[in-house]
């Protein structure tokens, strides 16, 4: 009993001490001490001393000096005190551990066994290496790609501008200077931007809940272009009825155009994504009862989809089609890449002259960008569902009805695939006639 009293009053007396300071760092170009996203370190006494960087960083107008925390008027204040709190204990217990094991500290033994050590051999790439590999597992092909080309790009930012990719780093000039690499070497518009900094977010959101990172700036990133409203909903391109028939119609030789326009002529009368007529098996469709029942590749939504007269002559020329994929599945189609069908679409919409020119808006920053081109060169893939909610809204067929077939949630969300076409708009001005008025007229009268 002596023995424990007396080792346990001795572990007491040598309590670690643990403190929370601003880094004092002078700014290389005016020799003044840096007071904006100073980087949070902590110091721990322990018979020696071992100093390390916390990972968080903040203005020093936000830091409470006499209680190593950060202000309560800060934003993120209660999460950053927590990290701090959660860090000293944790460093007190090593040390405590260590003591009643009589295992001797050392700055090595500190580093190897914290487990929120800052200073891992794994860095900001590395989680994000980690984070695609994960994905891969749940995420669609295309997410993934997603996150490997924004991988790509952070790699190239640091080593054409030199800029430091780690958590830390995080901060309001590494912002611009990210902003700026996008606008000016990649040349993207503020909608790519805004998408790839919430992708960056969703990455740095996940390291964080892991714990990772402590720098918690990237949640005021925020795009800044102005109060331009900035609407591109024009740019949404569809086919009219008569540019659809003039395609239809067209006498081809070329195989490569004839599966396109199948594919074109498919997707135009079901609403379906090229990924689930590239992945539309056989077993999804009932020929007899001419219905297609699938589960979308995207949203993973089921959609039941009758067919019409055109959907039934691309199904009937290829049902007795062999074609199986590499493990023996029977699908619906020959597969053909999206780039290549992109490619064939575009050539094919040129041969049966869909030369109508398109003018389309655009925002880089502030700046608005003004674009006229054939609209052939504009033909895609994604044309043929966007077709299709066009051609139904023209047909009068309930919004209800169309959001069953094209799985979409709300009927915001399905707006901005179609088009009020010129033509559409001519149909709607004709019932201004003379004649319906004076109908109209006389009715009211009766």
């Amino acid at each position: 009993m002596c023995i424990f009293v007396c080792l346990k009053s001795n572990i007491m007396a040598r309590t670690p001490r643990v403190k929370f300071f601003l880094e004092k760092r002078k700014d290389t170009t005016t020799g003044k001490v840096v007071t904006t996203n100073v980087p949070v370190r902590f110091s721990l006494s322990y018979g020696g001393r071992y100093m390390s960087s916390t990972g968080i960083r903040i203005d020093e107008k936000n830091w409470d000096e006499t209680k190593g925390r950060v202000k309560p008027s800060h934003t993120h204040a209660g999460q950053y005190n927590k990290i701090l709190s959660d860090l000293k204990k944790e460093l007190e217990d090593l040390c405590l551990d260590a003591w009643v094991k009589n295992i001797r500290i050392t700055t090595d033994y500190i580093s190897s066994n914290l487990k929120k050590n800052q200073h891992s051999e794994h860095g900001l790439m590395d989680w994000l290496d980690e984070y695609i590999e994960q994905g891969k597992k749940k995420w669609q092909n295309s997410t993934v790609k997603k996150f490997t080309t924004i991988k790509n790009h952070l790699k190239e930012l640091s080593e054409k501008k030199h800029v430091k990719i780690e958590f830390d780093e995080l901060n309001e000039p590494f912002f611009e200077k990210l902003v700026d690499f996008y606008f000016e070497e990649k040349k993207f518009r503020n909608t790519t931007v805004r998408k790839d900094i919430r992708f960056i977010q969703q990455f740095l959101l996940w390291s964080t809940k892991k714990g990772y990172n402590k720098n918690l700036n990237f949640k005021e990133w925020k795009l800044e272009t102005g109060t331009k409203k900035e609407d591109t909903s024009e740019n949404v391109i569809s086919l009219t009825i008569a540019e659809f028939l003039q395609i239809y119609n067209k006498e081809l030789t070329s195989i490569s155009m004839q599966r396109a326009r199948d594919y074109l002529t498919f997707a135009c009368f079901t609403g379906l994504r090229y990924s689930d007529i590239a992945n539309l098996k056989k077993s999804d469709i009932d020929y007899k009862l001419g219905i297609i029942n699938c589960t979308t590749i995207k949203t993973g939504a089921k959609t039941l989809i009758p067919f019409n007269d055109y959907s039934r002559e691309v199904l009937e020329k290829y049902q007795m089609f062999p074609n199986y994929n590499s493990k023996g599945i029977e699908m619906a189609f020959p597969v053909t890449s999206n780039q290549k069908m992109n490619k064939a679409l575009k050539e094919l919409a040129s041969f049966a002259k869909i030369n109508d020119l398109v003018s389309l808006v655009h925002y880089k920053r502030n700046q608005r960008i003004d674009e006229v081109k054939p609209k052939h060169e504009l033909i895609s893939t994604h044309i043929g569902r966007r077709t299709f909610i066009t051609f139904a809204v023209w047909l009068g067929i309930e919004s209800e009805i169309t959001m069953g077939i094209t799985t979409h949630k709300s009927h915001a969300m399905m707006e901005k695939y179609y088009t009020v076409n010129t033509e559409m708009k001519q149909d709607a001005m004709s019932k201004f006639s003379k004649e319906n008025l004076q109908s109209h007229l006389s009715k009211v009268a009766n």
